[in-house]
């Protein structure tokens, strides 16, 4: 049997399996209680729940709804993230460690139970979450997870089966757990906040958020007035908290397989390196089986080609994939202490909001973030929001990983101007390259006809030298995971503004 090829171009599961979206732009002045800025998983949810509880809301979305990081996601709904409650117990404590897992099983329930409320078709079905080893040296691991979230009163145990096509070693099992569409979910949700003094607004690139009474909001189609402003954009393009110096992007590669055997129906990741995530959806012609993993940081491979391939010759060699069908990534950002950032962007403010640093685990999380943020926003107290507090200090948590990453930033920035660079003779058709031009750093990309079209290399964000990424086309921020396209446009923050297009000499 020939082996499975990896897809050419990127297609994204969740995308090509969902309706498309054509909600407008924003036309003329617009006032509402609450702006908010994205319209993935995260700002979608936030919007619904503060449309339920009375608010009128805006959600702005720069492109269409859900074509980033949640269109491109593995689509896994669990408290069970990898091995993270032993950590927890450390850094945070009994009762930081309980609010984790309490906030993640309640997100699951609260996706059910709209589900039903709304009459949302989107897959929902529970299932086991496993995080596995098949290495003898990693069982010590999966035990002291086990112990630790039955410890916080989680649905742990520890098993050496499962239904994977080969045998493991052991691993940790949460029952209750759930798979789901999560661009059906979403568009589900975007179809009950319009209307009623409430909006859904497409192709509208928030640009700035001038903090006041109002708050006034600039985009690239006009302005629009708020009370108050939740900004869920992955990361804040308005950095009043300077979340790009507390979390570090990094970027997955996903396959979506078919397989000639039996189909795993629970979820499945691995504790230890390389990261194999497992998970199976329902589809036209039999399931698809989504793999993902190869992470790196955002901007920071030359290999990724290879990371492919890699996930391909595991899904043939491992679990008998017969075809690859779809093949697209993401990216999520990373916390320095390894809990997100949700409620006030700044002590003292009422006025502005955030959620991020998700660290890859964004379904329940951006659920998580609706809950906390409803309940803030309506000044009610909520069980959650000290652990999740964006503003709160702890440095015995997060001080290595802190100077780690910005000393990752701080040497690119440096060393990626003084790196050489390829003659504009050298970049190949269909490929792209930094180039420098005199004292300049071009990003060049030549088209399969030869045509050369070059922007400037360095990142609108805070100048970084960004890099080519030949999987998906793209030019990637190694400091803080701005991705442009090949004519320098925007297509994640934080940056907003594309890099400027230079004519090559």
């Amino acid at each position: 049997m020939a082996a499975p090829s990896v897809p050419e171009d990127p297609r994204s599961f969740w995308i090509d399996t969902s309706e498309a979206t054509a909600y407008p732009s924003l036309s003329g002045p617009l006032s509402v209680d609450v702006a908010v800025l994205g319209g993935g998983i995260t700002g979608l949810a936030v919007a619904a729940h503060l449309k339920r509880a009375g608010m009128t809301v805006a959600v702005v979305e720069a492109k269409r709804l859900c074509h980033g990081t949640t269109g491109n996601t593995t689509g896994k709904l669990s408290s069970l993230h990898g091995l993270v409650y032993d950590t927890l117990l450390s850094s945070f404590g009994e009762d930081g460690a309980r609010a984790y897992g309490e906030a993640n099983e309640a997100a699951i329930e609260r996706v059910a139970a709209l589900s039903e409320e709304y009459g949302i078709d989107c897959d929902f079905e529970r299932v086991s979450n496993y995080t596995y080893t098949e290495s003898e040296q990693e069982v010590g691991q999966i035990e002291a997870e086990v112990e630790a979230a039955k410890r916080v009163g989680l649905p742990a145990t520890y098993t050496e089966e499962s239904d994977l096509p080969y045998p493991i070693r052991a691993a940790v099992r949460f029952d209750r757990q759930a798979r789901f569409h999560p661009r059906k979910w979403c568009l589900g949700l975007a179809r009950v906040i319009g209307g009623d003094g409430s909006h859904v607004l497409e192709e509208t690139r928030a640009l700035s958020v001038e903090e006041g009474t109002p708050c006034r909001v600039r985009t690239d189609k006009g302005e629009l007035e708020a009370d108050r402003v939740v900004v869920a954009t992955l990361l804040p393009f308005t950095d009043r908290g300077f979340f790009f110096a507390r979390t570090h992007p990094e970027h997955e590669h996903v396959l979506g397989v078919r397989l000639d055997g039996p189909v795993p129906r629970d979820m499945y990741i691995t504790a230890g390196s390389p990261t194999r995530s497992i998970r199976s959806h329902p589809a036209a012609g039999g399931e698809v089986v989504l793999i993902s993993g190869e992470s790196h940081k955002t901007g920071q491979a030359a290999d990724y080609a290879e990371r492919y391939e890699n996930l391909e010759r595991f899904a043939r060699e491992r679990l008998g994939a017969r075809s690859v069908d779809y093949r697209f990534s993401a990216q999520d950002f990373y916390p320095a202490d390894q809990v997100p950032y949700i409620g006030r962007m700044r002590r003292g403010s009422d006025r502005l909001y955030v959620a991020t640093g998700f660290k890859a685990w964004g379904m329940s999380h951006g659920v998580v973030a609706a809950m906390i943020l409803e309940d803030q926003l309506q000044g009610r107290e909520n069980p959650w929001s000290e652990l999740y507090d964006p503003n709160r200090l702890k440095p015995m948590a997060s001080a290595s990983s802190f100077v780690k990453e910005n000393a990752n930033v701080a040497r690119r920035l440096v060393a990626d101007r003084l790196t050489k660079r390829q003659d504009l003779a050298d970049v190949p058709a269909g490929g792209g390259a930094v180039i420098s031009n005199g004292r300049r750093q071009l990003a060049a990309y030549r088209d399969e006809k030869g045509q050369l079209q070059a922007v400037s290399a360095r990142c609108t964000h805070m100048g970084c030298i960004v890099s080519w990424n030949d999987a998906d086309a793209t030019w990637d921020c190694p400091c803080h995971g701005s991705r442009f396209g090949v004519d320098g446009e925007v297509l994640e923050g934080p940056a907003v503004k594309a890099l400027p297009e230079v004519e090559p000499s």
